[in-house]
């Protein structure tokens, strides 16, 4: 190492440079505190031996100087003093030292001192290595999460802003903001809402947000169903993005009167449904895994439909709500949240802004987004994108179904895609799957398979059933239910006549409306008849023929 020797006695220099220099070291030597910090600077040692009693500038006003000098870097000071007062010695710590040797020299206690303090600077040296690179690495990540946010927000550039149907609040918990929101107008004058959240943030999440807002946009376009949609994007990320990432999202329509509301969901908190007071009425679960997760094979579309009355609100957010934490630690939580919609609050929706604020104080653990629909009829300009009936050409599709075909998978999504590649029907197909997967599942269970809806009052009646179904399907040698699906138009409005029969013994449609309202909200039989133009039985139950009307 070089070592600077400061002491006003030569003598003292000459034998602490002959022990140093017998030891490998180069010395430089200074004879005050003036010519010690002058050496300093254009010599540049890597440890310094300073006396403190010297005249022109004393030891302490050097040390202070050459820290001043160094700033963070560190280069160890070891005082050499025949002071032996503690107030001396404690001086001689706070002015910047790092050791002290007392006079007489010992030389092998300076030889400790000075290979403990060379390993200081050693480790000082690494760590100042360290942090050169974690700055780096955090400029870095700064400028990522710059790019990042940059991409976000032009994805999110072509969304719709609030409108008398939307409210929304979005809060990042650092620069960038891994929830996504965008909504667009469907072409038949209604309001479609995405909200995701991306596993991860910074530039991973935003390269997940581009295929998805490009998906989304060109399919709102086309006034796509809301299941199609999800299946499109599901398909991407699917591809798109590593095993270890994936999106849980919400993707919703709302028609243009503002009465229906259509919903996929993976992974998502409870969405919540108030009425006008903001009351909660309903919660609605998730019920599929999040986007990007199971190849398109596996991926499950179902849409769940809701009938609304005027007035209602739905809000759908991010997990940043109810896993918000104070300075404490604590979690906001899911009852905490739902009481802010107990009828109690004005405006619940700014209500819970506001105490999701005041609970986290000035810190933000995760991402919070939050979306608010209000089922009302939509203000949009439709006139020039509603379709054309009467440029369509009339088809008819009929299926007969045999037990080897019963077996296999239900032919209703098939069915529903090859009715789909009409563009008049796309934008129906999530009514339409519901429609025809209730009937469809009525004449296979209740009319083929002789099933009773009974069983599905308990837990264990509800296992039961599928264990008979499966049962009575795998021993079934005969019986059929055979489809039927025409559409027509007339030039104002699109028709599509819907037949299902099949060869069971047939049913009290009357009973089966009753089990019906005990099922999931908007579900079942009753919720046929609302989407449809008609529902009829005939043939002591076997035969159901349905008209749906489109607009």
């Amino acid at each position: 190492m070089k070592i600077l020797v400061v002491d006003d006695t030569e003598a003292n220099r000459k034998l602490l440079s002959w022990i140093l220099e017998d030891d490998g070291h180069d010395v430089v030597e200074a004879a005050n505190g003036q010519e010690a910090v002058d050496l300093f600077k254009s010599n540049q040692p890597d440890m310094v031996l300073m006396d403190v009693m010297m005249p022109i500038m004393d030891g302490y006003e050097a040390t202070a100087a050459i820290k001043d000098y160094l700033g963070e870097t560190h280069i160890p000071i070891i005082f050499l003093t025949a002071l032996s007062d503690d107030a001396s010695l404690a001086k001689c710590l706070a002015i910047g030292g790092d050791d002290f040797l007392s006079k007489p020299i010992n030389e092998q206690v300076l030889q400790a001192k000075i290979k403990a303090h060379s390993r200081i600077r050693d480790l000082n040296e690494q760590v100042g290595a360290k942090n050169e690179e974690l700055k780096r690495l955090h400029a870095y990540n700064i400028r990522e999460q710059e790019i990042a946010k940059a991409v976000f927000d032009r994805a999110m550039a072509a969304s719709m802003q609030d409108s008398t149907n939307t409210r929304h609040y979005v809060s990042a918990a650092a620069t960038f903001n891994g929830d996504l929101l965008l909504t667009a107008p469907s072409p038949s004058g209604g309001l479609y809402t995405l909200l995701a959240d991306f596993t991860g943030h910074g530039l991973p999440a935003a390269i997940g947000a581009l295929p998805v807002s490009q998906i989304f946009y060109d399919n709102t376009n086309e006034g796509k169903a809301v299941s199609d949609i999800a299946r499109e994007i599901n398909r991407a990320l699917e591809k798109f993005l590593p095993d270890d990432m994936f999106a849980v999202a919400a993707i919703a329509e709302l028609n243009s009167e503002g009465n229906r509301f259509s919903i996929w969901s993976g992974g998502l908190p409870d969405i919540l449904i108030t009425d006008a007071k903001g009351k909660l009425k309903t919660t609605l679960q998730s019920t599929h895994m999040p986007l990007g997760v199971l190849p398109d094979e596996e991926f499950e579309r179902d849409v769940k439909i809701y009938d609304m009355e005027l007035d209602d609100h739905v809000y759908i957010y991010s997990d940043g709500i109810p896993e918000a934490l104070n300075p404490q630690g604590e979690m906001y939580g899911e009852e905490r949240l739902l009481k802010m919609f107990d009828g109690s609050q004005k405006d619940p929706f700014v209500r819970l802004i506001y105490d999701i604020k005041q609970f986290t104080g000035s810190g933000q653990n995760d991402d919070i987004t939050i979306i608010e629909l209000v089922c009302k009829p939509t203000e949009m300009d439709e006139a020039a994108l509603q379709p054309n009936h009467s440029k369509q050409l009339p088809w008819k599709v009929e299926l007969d179904l045999k037990p080897e075909d019963l077996r296999g998978t239900s032919p209703v999504s098939t069915l529903i895609d090859m009715m789909g590649v009409s563009t008049i029907i796309s934008a129906h197909k999530d009514f339409l799957h519901t429609i025809m997967s209730e009937l469809f599942s009525n004449a296979l269970e209740h009319g083929v398979l002789g099933l009773s809806s009974e069983l599905k009052l308990s837990e264990d009646g509800y296992l039961d059933y599928y264990q008979q179904r499966s049962e009575r399907l795998d021993a079934l040698n005969d019986g059929f239910v055979k489809i039927a699906v025409e559409f027509t138009t007339n030039g104002e409005q699109g028709n599509l006549a819907i037949q299902i029969k099949d060869s069971g013994e047939g049913f009290d449609i009357n009973n089966m409306r009753k089990s019906c309202d005990d099922e999931a909200f908007g579900r079942g039989v009753s919720l046929i008849e609302t989407l449809c133009e008609s529902v009829e039985y005939s043939e002591g139950g076997t035969r159901v023929d349905v008209k749906y009307t489109i607009h």
